[in-house]
């Protein structure tokens, strides 16, 4: 029996929170967000090296980590596929400056991220992405849908055995409507389905997508060059 969608996503605690992020700004940014959330000192646990946020995720019990991954070095990437290997049980939502780093963006969802924020968008925005992860959902922008349609399409061959890893013909259907440009809501009344449903179904792909790239020669940190671009 396959597993539905349901099944295939989890809701995320977003208490405790792990932020490993770099800059004062965004980091002053985030603390208002997560409060208005309700995640308030001393709850968050706040670091901007990858090393020291290794020490804690060792040591203490979080519901999520929030990577920057711009970290020097490409280093937030490399976490992220560190907790993965590490401490799965930890969702990692990657934090990038801008839209346009759609490599790196791509990079982490592969590594493992189950989410990505946008540094760019505003408090409100912010705190709506953060809210609909809490809920076992994602958003998606058009560029990242576009990539990874192509990589599957690359890679079509070395998912043949891992159908747990193939997008279905109403992902694909889902992704093209994010490329030519539609909302979530948008999505949601093309497909008759609520606005939430398309969220996880995004959070399935981001599943999907990491499951696959540790097939063989599909591995996400197979290619530095890809990863540091």
């Amino acid at each position: 029996m396959s597993t539905s969608l349901s099944e295939a996503v989890e809701a995320i605690s977003l208490s405790p929170p792990l932020v490993v992020e770099n800059d004062r700004a965004m980091q002053e940014r985030l603390h208002y967000v997560l409060s208005m959330l309700g995640c308030d000192e001393p709850q968050i646990a706040w670091t901007d090296d990858d090393a020291a946020a290794m020490h804690l995720l060792e040591s203490e019990r979080f519901g999520v980590a929030l990577v920057d991954i711009g970290l020097p070095d490409g280093r937030g990437i490399e976490l992220i596929e560190w907790l993965q290997t590490h401490h799965p049980q930890v969702p990692a939502v990657a934090i990038s400056a801008s839209s346009r780093t759609e490599i790196a963006i791509f990079s982490a969802l592969r590594a493992g991220a189950v989410a990505y924020l946008l540094k760019e968008r505003d408090d409100l925005e912010l705190s709506i992405g953060l809210r609909s992860i809490e809920q076992g959902g994602a958003l998606i922008d058009a560029g990242i849908a576009r990539r990874i349609l192509a990589w599957h399409a690359e890679h079509a061959s070395d998912l043949l055995s891992m159908p747990e890893a193939m997008l279905t013909l109403r992902e694909r259907n889902m992704l093209e409507l994010v490329v030519q440009g539609l909302t979530h809501r948008d999505i949601a009344e093309t497909l008759s389905t609520p606005r939430l449903a398309v969220e996880r179904r995004t959070r399935n792909i981001y599943r999907k997508l990491a499951l696959g790239s540790r097939a063989g020669s599909a591995h996400p940190l197979s290619n530095r060059a890809v990863l540091l671009s």
